[in-house]
């Protein structure tokens, strides 16, 4: 069977990827891996991204606007979001829906574990494992596959420089864990995470916890049972999940006729593991970019380009935070305290809402980096 592109995982970089070019009239396949597929992932997804891509309102289990950061010393700093909200989400059917768009503009979705992508003349042929799916020739290939992206193997793109794994598990809603049931709670505290957080999202029947650590050098399921013993829940978790998260963009996610987004890039921000998100902007993005690709020979590189100057500030804005004050307990206790802040919440939640960095008048700059100044000094 012959398309011009194949999009390559079917989560919301590749979902939104393949509803764009199929809207545009480009000759769409979404293979993706497994249907029933539970993404392990914490589920958080901005106010920005919900009303950009009209998410309809039943797949918001919540709508939080209120949240708890808690230091290594157990001080808690409550924080309101005036502004906006954090909507909370479940992936199995968040990304089913993000599918079942792109099959209504024309995408075909098809589901086959990729065995092989090899060149062929002016575009590819991809085979899946046990010929799940027939041999497919692609003039142009997306990959969404994510962190440990087969698409970015067989091409040759640079690797993912850095890998964390994540462990989320699920616990049904019981007297005794209710009180969690309105509220995100963020843990930074060495036991949950030595160089990550822990996190608390309600949903609509459940609550997901789950922390995060460059597996290389610590055990992610002795921290995640240090965390809920912290918690102080007893009950027995019904899910067990876990993931490779990449923590930084590749060095280069285009090439000539083929490109990566969301996980499979590395588009997942340091410090806050964000990457709905940029996933599914960056799958809308690189959409568009084929789309002046195939109708008017524009170069791929132009969404890179686009994707960078949108966002490189905040993942190196993020990234230096992670590497100042996720150091050691000190410094994390002296990042909480920063927190308590009110002109510094304004500005995160405010930027966090929309992913645009908001300016602040000069008197409230100079304070937020005195105080920087003051607490990395004393948590030092």
């Amino acid at each position: 069977m012959r398309y011009d592109v194949a999009v390559i995982g079917g989560g919301p970089s590749g979902a939104i990827a393949a509803a764009v070019l199929a809207t545009a009239g480009i000759s769409t396949v979404l293979i993706e891996r497994n249907l029933e597929n539970i993404k392990p992932c914490g589920g958080a997804i901005p106010l920005g991204l919900i009303e950009e891509f009209q998410i309809p309102d039943e797949l918001i289990e919540k709508k939080l606007s209120s949240m708890r950061a808690r230091s290594p010393k157990g001080r808690i700093i409550e924080m309101q979001m005036p502004n906006g909200y954090v909507g909370m989400v479940r992936r199995e059917k968040f990304d089913s829906y993000l599918r079942s768009e792109a099959e209504r503009a024309g995408a075909v979705v098809v589901e086959g574990l990729v065995k092989s992508i090899a060149n062929s003349g002016d575009g590819f042929v991809i085979n899946t494992l046990n010929d799940k799916v027939p041999s497919l020739r692609v003039r142009r290939i997306i990959g969404a596959d994510g962190a440990n992206s087969k698409t970015a193997i067989d091409l040759h793109f640079p690797p993912n420089e850095l890998k964390v794994i994540a462990m989320q598990q699920r616990f049904k809603y019981t007297p005794a864990i209710q009180d969690f049931s309105d509220t995100i709670e963020i843990w930074f505290d060495g036991d949950v995470s030595p160089d990550f957080y822990g996190w608390i999202f309600p949903k609509a029947d459940h609550l997901a916890i789950g922390t995060g650590t460059d597996d290389r050098h610590h055990n992610i399921k002795i921290l995640q049972k240090r965390f809920i013993e912290k918690i102080g829940i007893t009950d027995e978790p019904y899910l067990d999940e876990a993931a490779k998260i990449p923590m930084k963009p590749r060095k280069s996610f285009t090439q000539e006729k083929a490109i990566l987004v969301g996980d499979a890039a590395g588009l997942v921000t340091p410090a806050n593991g964000e990457g709905i998100f940029f996933a599914m902007r960056s799958g809308k993005l690189g959409a568009e970019a084929m789309i002046k690709h195939l109708n008017h020979k524009k170069p791929l590189k132009s969404y890179e380009k686009e994707f960078r100057k949108l966002y490189a500030p905040i993942f190196f804005g993020l990234d230096v935070l992670q590497s100042v004050y996720y150091r050691n307990n000190r410094l994390r206790e002296s990042f909480v305290a920063i927190c308590a802040d009110e002109d510094v919440q304004r500005i995160t939640f405010d930027s966090y809402l929309y992913k645009k960095m908001v300016p602040a008048p000069w008197s409230t700059q100079m304070k937020i980096i005195f105080k920087n100044v003051y607490h990395m000094i004393k948590g030092s």
